[in-house]
């Protein structure tokens, strides 16, 4: 417990240490004293807003989406019981970005609308996985298959559309490689909640969660309503996952990475085990926001374009050390 407790205010210092040095670089660079001249109201108007309009939200925006992906991942492979599942597979992030994508394809919308269309689409996508799951309980192989159906559908639509959405389909394109350029705090305002809430309730009920990691029927000899509770926390990954692919766009590989580098740390019957997946995927994906903000060019690298170019290398490593064990 005292290990456990230890590792988590470590990754917390880390991660604060890592957002304070998010606020200090970028195009315009920030001495700790000028932050906190600016943080005191005596810092001149510039300096504030870059600092507490533009980049502070944004980080938030960074750290929240990367722990709420995190934990979707690490739930996910729990509930599913396999190693490479990830918070795609409730198929909420093809639903959440394909109602944005019809939506602006289709219509002349106003963008404060957006955040609820891909909300709305995101949780219809998961509704519609769970109920063709179900099947007197949930199975995990049947959730993977009806994960990949919806998932197949909602792209397949969102294709179609993008070749028809004429001026808006460069920004469309930009948008599905995942980014937090021009995130504030209104759109943190909206949807923040929906990531914290079900996060911090993951948390809490930790205990169960590592009960369904047993075998089934051990869960039921312990009093454990499986179904009721793989469903529960398969709901609750949806709304976070959702919330994060609304502010963030499809932002792939966290999910499925960091559970497998937070196993390397912890066992998984630890109850710091899931907030140590929202610690480091919070962490891995503010590093990568900054490199995207600080990688020149006339415009930023993608988020996603990022995390698939620190997250691909790993999970390649283990798939090799997997095939080793196997063979």
């Amino acid at each position: 417990m005292i290990k456990a407790v230890i590792a988590v205010g470590v990754g917390a210092f880390v991660l604060a240490s890592a957002l304070f040095i998010s606020l200090m670089l970028g195009d315009a660079l920030f001495t700790p004293g000028q932050i906190w001249s600016a943080a005191s109201g005596d810092g001149d108007r510039l300096s504030q807003i870059v600092l507490f309009e533009l980049r502070l939200p944004r980080s938030i925006m960074a750290l929240l989406v990367g722990a709420a992906l995190a934990t979707a991942g690490g739930i996910m492979q729990g509930v599913a019981r396999n190693p490479l599942a990830s918070p795609d597979l409730t198929g909420v992030v093809a639903g959440a970005a394909c109602a944005i994508v019809v939506v602006i394809s289709v219509v002349q919308v106003d963008t404060r609308w957006l955040p609820l269309v891909g909300f709305g689409g995101g949780l219809a996508a998961g509704v519609a996985t769970f109920t063709l799951a179900w099947k007197g309980q949930i199975q995990p192989l049947r959730l993977v298959l009806a994960g990949v159906a919806i998932s197949t559908v909602c792209v397949s639509l969102m294709s179609a559309m993008l070749l028809f959405s004429g001026a808006e389909a460069s920004e469309l394109f930009f948008w599905l490689a995942g980014g937090l350029a021009g995130r504030g705090w209104e759109l943190l305002d909206q949807l923040g909640i929906w990531i914290l809430v079900p996060m911090l309730v993951t948390f809490l009920l930790s205990s169960r969660f590592r009960v369904l990691l047993l075998d089934d029927a051990v869960a039921q000899t312990l009093g454990v309503s499986v179904n009721r509770w793989k469903l529960f926390f398969l709901m609750m990954t949806a709304l976070m996952t959702t919330a994060a692919v609304v502010v963030a766009g499809p932002v792939g590989f966290v999910g499925l990475v960091v559970p497998h580098i937070t196993r390397r740390l912890f066992d998984e019957q630890r109850a710091s085990w899931l907030p140590m997946n929202a610690l480091i995927g919070a962490l891995l994906l503010l590093l990568a926001d900054l490199l995207a903000r600080l990688t020149p060019g006339v415009q930023e690298v993608p988020l996603g374009v990022l995390t698939a170019l620190l997250g691909g290398p790993w999970l390649l490593w283990i798939v090799s050390r997997t095939s080793r064990v196997l063979a």
